[in-house]
């Protein structure tokens, strides 16, 4: 008899957490983890005392009875977590290049139409329209607004309709549709191609609350695993897994890179779809349904500086900076190598102690993998000269933009570090180091979404890859994914009542 009930490849987020679940509802699971460190993206690190995240930068409805909290609610976490609530008057400040305006982002939805409205006050109509559509579009989806209801399953308007199409249809005011759409970068926001559901659950749900993790996001992958094994689950670190065994296209073990052969009754992958393929026997992969997967295009990936801070040069922040260099914030994702950086995002991460200065800043904005494709066979810390003086060039280009909007940064950094696209695919096994994962295509939804079950009977996918990416994207996935064992009516109910006495 195989020793568990389920393998699960990866610990990201959406790896931790199905196996939460699952362990949580008396099945015996096993994560495995290719790195010495669990998490993926909740990975933090620290340089000279300072702590910095890797992705999870900052998170959403975590206010208690709102839908991420009941989903940290029921896995067991959420009282444990180390929060701290952004700015509820601005949690986002968004500013242009030549325009010497801010434009802030206020959590709660009178709140949120208030604020704007201050900036745009012939717009009130157009930003209450706008915020009954995400309240409509956001509760139309049964994993967040945790009810099933007949016609609730079935892909709808919201996939097919497009975000930048659709904010033409809200307002005829160019700048207030750029500053509803400025904070794309959360999901790679391509014009031509992004749902409006992404927009929609991701935009709604800030606006509903912002947070971020204290101390570094790492804490979420502690909870988890703390979990997991408090319900009898297993975690092996330093095993990667190399091949998904399959009999009769049945899935039925892994091989792990030293020769150990795992089995289990089923196997669930939370890494890239393709690199899950590439897994498979080549008999399988040659199948319709490999070949959609390997079409599929990516996301961006990003480069992050992060930055150490001179002590007590700069007050800590409770909001981030989104700032461009253009008027239309859809172009970045096509940026040219003269018009990089195209945005920046910009945070201080909150600390537990402190003088209200901060110690650290976390710079983003967007990078191609092409950009350093010629270094792709190349492993962290042996990329060579060129790499590094690369690096070197664009994070000073990067400082020079924030320069223009936070004057004076430069002189209080006292050091600092980067990361490409190639240090995200080799610390988290993303494809081409792509930040959110498969694009969304409105054009073509059904060719771009993929759910748990694959072709391979007892193989089965969670993570980002699915329908939504992010914190709340990936909780909801991990659900869909459980919900093919448990029932999703079971778990919706379970997730919905955690916490009710």
């Amino acid at each position: 008899m195989p020793q568990y009930d389920f393998v699960i490849i990866g610990s990201g987020l959406g790896g931790l957490l199905t196996a939460t679940i699952l362990s949580k509802e008396g099945y015996n699971v096993c994560v495995l983890e290719k790195n010495p460190v669990i998490g993926g993206c909740l990975q933090s690190f620290a340089r000279d005392g300072v702590i910095f995240n890797t992705g999870l930068n900052y998170t959403e409805s975590l206010e208690k009875e709102q839908v991420l909290y009941q989903y940290f609610k029921y896995a067991g976490i959420v009282d444990d977590l180390h929060l701290r609530r952004l700015d509820k008057e601005g949690f986002e400040k968004i500013s242009f290049a030549g325009d010497e305006n801010e434009y802030f982002f206020a959590q709660g939805e009178e709140r949120f139409i208030d604020t704007l409205a201050a900036s745009f006050p012939s717009e009130r109509k157009a930003l209450e329209n706008y915020v009954r559509k995400m309240v409509h579009l956001s509760h139309s989806f049964p994993l967040y607004n945790l009810e099933i209801k007949p016609g609730n399953n079935s892909l709808n308007e919201y996939y097919y309709t497009n975000t930048r199409e659709f904010l033409q249809t809200i307002t005829k005011n160019e700048k207030l549709r750029n500053v509803l759409a400025a904070t794309n970068p959360l999901y790679a926001g391509i014009a031509e191609k992004t749902p409006l559901y992404i927009h929609g659950i991701i935009n709604y749900s800030f606006m509903k609350s912002a947070w971020r993790l204290v101390d570094g996001s790492s804490q979420l992958a502690r909870l988890l695993s703390k979990q997991i094994l408090g319900n009898g689950g297993t975690i092996l670190r330093k095993k990667k897994v190399v091949q998904i065994l399959n009999r009769n296209k049945k899935a039925y073990a892994v091989r792990i890179d030293d020769g150990a052969l795992i089995e289990a009754k089923n196997i669930i992958s939370n890494v890239h779809p393709v690199l899950t393929m590439e897994m498979l026997d080549s008999s399988v992969t040659r199948n319709a349904y490999s070949r959609r997967i390997r079409s599929m295009d990516n996301t961006i990936g990003m480069f992050t500086l992060y930055a150490i801070l001179k002590k007590g040069t700069q007050k800590y922040l409770n909001y981030n900076i989104y700032h461009y260099t253009s008027d239309d914030v859809w172009q970045g994702y096509y940026y040219k190598e003269d018009e990089w950086p195209p945005y920046v995002m910009a945070y201080t991460p909150a600390v537990s102690e402190g003088d209200g200065y901060a110690n650290g800043l976390i710079v983003i904005t967007y990078m191609h993998f092409d950009e350093v494709k010629q270094w792709e066979h190349t492993t962290v810390e042996n990329r060579g000269k060129e790499y590094l003086d690369f690096k070197q060039r664009k994070a000073e280009k990067l400082i020079e933009v924030l320069e223009k909007r936070m004057p004076g940064i430069r002189s209080k950094i006292s050091k600092y570090y980067t990361s490409t696209p190639l240090t995200y695919r080799d610390y988290t096994g993303t494809k081409d180091g792509s930040s959110y994962g498969i694009i969304k295509d409105c054009n073509d939804p059904l060719k771009s979404l993929l759910m748990p079950k694959t072709r391979i009977s007892n193989l089965y996918l969670t993570g980002q890859n699915l329908n939504l990416h992010g914190i709340l994207g990936v909780s909801v996935n991990s659900l869909l994914t459980c919900s093919e064992f448990l029932g999703m009516d079971y778990l919706i109910k379970k997730v919905k009542n955690a916490g009710s006495k």
